[in-house]
């Protein structure tokens, strides 16, 4: 060997040996393979981009609460998870089952929000590779404990306010007996449980300031803007909310303290063995559970760039050789190295076979059923039976490719040769072997191409959540949407709308904002204190003129506020902010603005401009269709605006009642709810079905009812029949009451 790499008068007799010939293909067959091995195994298993495109094909962070936690087998870990709060379904009909199911979701989703979800992934595949490539010796995580604990806190205090909402009422038609039952009430809440009922004030004998005492008597450290709203409250009517008001501040407080408790228990990060708690769930030991990534991790560590490097030296070396051997008859060392590659691929296709077959999925106690298997509850195996099917995909993928490149160029030069010794062989004229040549540049193209395709086809992520989304018009698509979304307890002293701000309900899957702009203008008496709503009542405009100072004064500005400012406002371009660092941080996903505009479009375009969202804007010429999602995603225009009273200039501000079509918005009872027409042209593109209970006070008990899926699609599907039209915005108030999400999910085509 060394006489054929270094020259010199060995080499004529070298060239009679067919021995060294087959040492220099061997050579060259072996350095290949280990050189198409290794970028197989660096390209796919040990490359993070193929798990995330895994588990975008799969859709995995949606299903994890549509599929996994929704999993009756699950339900011990998300009771875990919630602090006891899930509970049982009192009965077993399909009603029940199916608030059961959308409460598992509503909660998942607030206790481990499809971002966070998203992050601890991605650190679990981190993680994961350090192990299989030999960095660390254990799968464990460091677990930030701090957001746990927060989380915590916020979960608690959301799902009590789902409870409370959904509870029956106890009614009361005398003071003492209200009384008696805020106070059983308030024991229940003591004791760490959700009551599961709430007291109402029954009849037309109680003095408001009886009832106000008594709930207020529930938490008397509470602060003026929560005591502001219990009073209005109750003078709209609405004693319960005010009650669950004032429930949420007990529960939010003892919350905080056990939290608290936990921090002072609990380091700030604290390491979480993936394999123990596959183990322990499995009933396996916990070397049985690693092992099965022991064939994983020695493909890693025989096939790793050392492996590379040495692959590319020895076919190195092999040219050279090749090349200085049949440096006279060079067609040849042509046919030689041709003939090689081929040999190559083949080694490859074999060597792959016999992996599947001696190693076989080390998944498959995963996935499967029975005593052989680790008994994982079968929501998680079906999505995990995705993701891996999308893994041995990518990697068939990656060796089908490098076989096939193999094959092609080695058959390329193969022909090559042969043709150079056309005398030789009559039957290989030029044009045959031109014509082969060509179908097999042009498959090895196709290969290439489709390749790279399927690649950049699975690297694509999803829009609004699902890649199938991509390719339907804006107006093909459902949304949540939030009326007077910015009316939220952080925001508004008196009657929220929404128990979340601006960014939390996009956080939580909403994508459509119905949001008021006004000019903060002093309110001159009690008389204009009852111009601001039809529904305040005389008793009500009083108290509100002598408790809300904001109604008296003036400030410069532009602000998102309801019926009056002084009731509760934050600046125009904070919450335009909000809007631009959640498009920031979600690059895939296309948000609505529907603005009723107090206005004008000059303060409204300053205030977008000052927020930074001008790059976002979507600008759309009259009679043009809607694009894709996916086309506004790649163009950055991901930002629609919709304006009620003055939308037309600049061309990002479109005019609302001239694209969109709407229902009715002044539903009294859930049963006034229809389809009827109210603003828009019947024949708008768009179509905004408001789906709220219209009162002066907001109630919570109103959504947890009207806003489950099940309501929900029914209502939108026989909106569509009656108008013709896809019902894209889904108006509702407190939107984390019921299962918005899911009715959306559902309405789009994708069924839990």
């Amino acid at each position: 060997m060394y006489a054929v790499l270094a020259g010199g008068p060995y080499i004529r007799d070298v060239r009679q040996s067919k021995g060294v010939t087959a040492a220099l293909a061997s050579v060259l067959v072996l350095g290949a393979s280990l050189v198409t091995a290794s970028w197989v195994v660096q390209s796919t298993v040990l490359d993070p981009a193929t798990y995330t495109r895994a588990l975008d094909d799969a859709q995995a962070y949606d299903r994890v609460y549509t599929e996994i936690l929704a999993d009756p087998e699950m339900a011990d870990l998300l009771d875990g998870m919630l602090g006891g709060l899930a509970g049982e379904a009192e009965d077993d009909s399909t009603v029940a089952a199916t608030q059961a199911r959308a409460k598992v979701t509503a909660f998942a989703r607030w206790t481990l929000p499809p971002d966070r979800l998203q992050r601890g992934t991605e650190a679990l595949i981190e993680q994961l590779l350090a192990y299989v490539n030999g960095d660390v010796d254990d799968l464990a995580l460091q677990v930030d404990t701090e957001e746990m604990l927060d989380r915590a806190d916020d979960t608690a205090i959301r799902a009590s306010r789902y409870f409370l909402a959904d509870a029956a009422d106890a009614v009361a038609t005398e003071l003492p007996t209200y009384q008696d039952a805020i106070a059983r009430f308030a024991d229940e809440l003591a004791s760490g449980s959700i009551p599961d009922s709430v007291p109402k004030a029954g009849g037309t004998t109680f003095d408001p300031d009886d009832v106000i005492a008594a709930i207020v008597g529930l938490n008397p450290d509470m602060d003026a803007e929560t005591r502001l709203m219990v009073e209005s409250l109750v003078l709209s009517g609405d004693d319960r909310d005010a009650l669950i008001t004032v429930a949420t501040t007990r529960i939010a407080e003892s919350a905080s303290a056990a939290a608290d408790r936990l921090r002072e228990q609990t380091d700030e990060e604290f390491r979480y063995d993936v394999v123990a708690a596959l183990a322990e769930t499995s009933g396996r030991a916990q070397d049985q559970v690693a092992s099965r990534l022991d064939p994983v991790r020695t493909a890693a560590t025989l096939l790793g760039w050392p492996t590379l490097v040495l692959g590319l030296v020895l076919v190195a070396g092999a040219l050279i050789g090749i090349v200085r051997t049949y440096a006279v008859d060079r067609r040849q060392g042509v046919l030689l190295v041709g003939v090689a590659l081929v040999g190559t691929g083949i080694v490859l296709l074999v060597g792959w076979w016999l992996v599947r077959l001696v190693v076989g999925d080390p998944l498959g106690p995963m996935l499967g059923e029975g005593d052989d298997s680790w008994g994982l509850p079968s929501g998680l195996r079906a999505v995990l039976g995705d993701v891996s099917d999308s893994i041995t995909s990518s990697v068939v993928s990656a060796v089908r490719l490098a076989a096939l490149g193999l094959f092609g160029v080695g058959a390329v030069l193969t022909a090559a040769a042969a043709l150079s010794q056309g005398a030789r062989l009559p039957w290989l004229t030029t044009r045959r072997v031109a014509v082969a040549a060509g179908v097999l540049c042009a498959a090895i193209v196709v290969t290439v191409v489709v390749g790279a395709d399927r690649q950049a086809s699975a690297a694509d992520q999803a829009c609004n959540g699902h890649v199938e989304l991509c390719d339907r018009a804006y107006d093909d698509v459902v949304y949540g949407a939030t009326h007077n979304a910015m009316s939220s307890p952080d925001v508004v002293a008196v009657w929220p709308e929404h128990d979340g701000d601006l960014r939390t309900q996009l956080d939580d899957g909403i994508r459509a904002l119905l949001i008021d702009t006004h000019y903060w203008n002093a309110v001159v008496s009690e008389e204009a204190v009852r111009g601001l709503d039809p529904f305040i009542t005389p008793e009500l405009a009083k108290r509100l003129w002598e408790s809300v100072d904001g109604l008296r004064e003036s400030h410069p500005g532009t602000y998102l506020c309801h019926a009056h400012c002084g009731f509760g406002s934050m600046r125009f371009v904070d919450g335009l902010t909000s809007v631009r660092e959640f498009l920031e941080d979600n690059p895939r996903e296309v948000v609505t603005l529907v603005i009723e505009d107090g206005i004008t479009p000059e303060d409204t375009a300053a205030a977008m401009t000052e927020a930074g969202l001008d790059p976002y804007l979507y600008e759309r010429s009259a009679g043009d269709d809607w694009p894709t999602l996916g086309a506004m995603i790649d163009d950055g225009r991901r930002l629609v605006v919709l304006a009620e009273n003055e939308g037309s200039q600049p061309g990002w501000y479109l005019p609302a009642f001239d694209l969109m079509q709407e229902t009715p918005f002044l539903a009294l009872s859930a049963d006034a709810l229809v389809c009827d027409e109210n603003r828009g042209p019947p024949d708008a593109s768009l179509f905004q079905m408001n789906h709220w209970v219209q009162r002066v006070a907001p109630d919570r008990a109103d959504s947890a009812r009207i806003n489950t899926a099940e309501f929900l699609v029914d209502r939108a599907r026989r909106c569509a029949e009656e108008r013709g039209h896809l019902a894209n915005f889904l108006a509702v108030n407190f939107h984390d009451l019921g299962d918005v999400t899911g009715a959306v999910d559902i309405l789009n085509g994708f069924e839990p």
